[in-house]
């Protein structure tokens, strides 16, 4: 195989979600609600946050407005658009804080780019597309495929497919990069080659086969350079 393009993962692939960042902007979110009398605290408003999160990844959720009416609904609280606004507000100016880039991300991004075409495949929540782009990477990618966006979460074929049409690959020509297996299984039913990432927490979640052999795999993105 005469390698032609790079599709890679974000989540836990090329950005991490710092854990203290995370609590100190639930913990904004908590006092906002906190201020305007509604009883509420970290654990619920875990249990009302995650499912969204969910459902936004799945394409489900179309906008913001809707995003926090479904917490709020989760948190049996009136979707007061006073409240939706000032949530929203918070969010806008905090939640891209929560995310940071793993040590040499950005020197293998610009390592693969002389040497390939790249694009970035994530299942991710509504909003996505802003924070990679404030993180400084998106100038890296002739494509940007979201799950929010296409309405599918990897290992869907959907989303690798249409990775390799924004780009004019075939994947015979391609290799996918990820930390979760799952998403390696995905990408080796459409002919992709895969790297397997062994750096976030999710290694194994909601693995097929656990005989899977990667083609590749390391410890950290930072070694990527020296298999590609």
């Amino acid at each position: 195989m005469t390698l032609k393009g790079v599709l890679i993962d974000f989540g836990d692939t090329l950005a991490y979600v710092d854990r203290k960042s995370d609590v100190k902007y639930r913990e904004g979110l908590l006092s906002i609600m906190i201020r305007r009398e509604r009883s509420v605290d970290l654990n619920s408003l875990a249990l009302a946050l995650d499912p969204v999160y969910g459902k936004s990844s799945r394409g489900e959720v179309k906008d913001f407005d809707e995003f926090w009416r479904l917490v709020l609904k989760n948190l049996t609280i009136a979707p007061d658009p006073e409240l939706i606004k000032e949530l929203d507000d918070f969010r806008s100016h905090n939640y891209a804080s929560v995310f940071s880039l793993y040590p040499r991300a950005v020197p293998v991004l610009q390592y693969l780019k002389k040497k390939y075409t790249l694009a970035l495949v994530s299942n991710c929540s509504i909003g996505t597309r802003l924070i990679i782009s404030s993180l400084g990477i998106d100038i890296f990618f002739k494509a940007i495929v979201l799950s929010y966006e296409v309405g599918a979460r990897k290992p869907d074929k959907r989303m690798y497919v249409r990775a390799l049409e924004s780009t004019d690959l075939t994947s015979k020509d391609c290799i996918f990069i990820a930390d979760e297996i799952s998403d390696l299984e995905g990408a080796r039913d459409v002919g992709l080659g895969t790297l397997l990432v062994r750096q976030g927490s999710l290694t194994n979640h909601e693995v097929k086969d656990p005989s899977f052999a990667p083609d590749f795999q390391c410890a950290s993105i930072s070694e990527i350079t020296k298999i590609l």
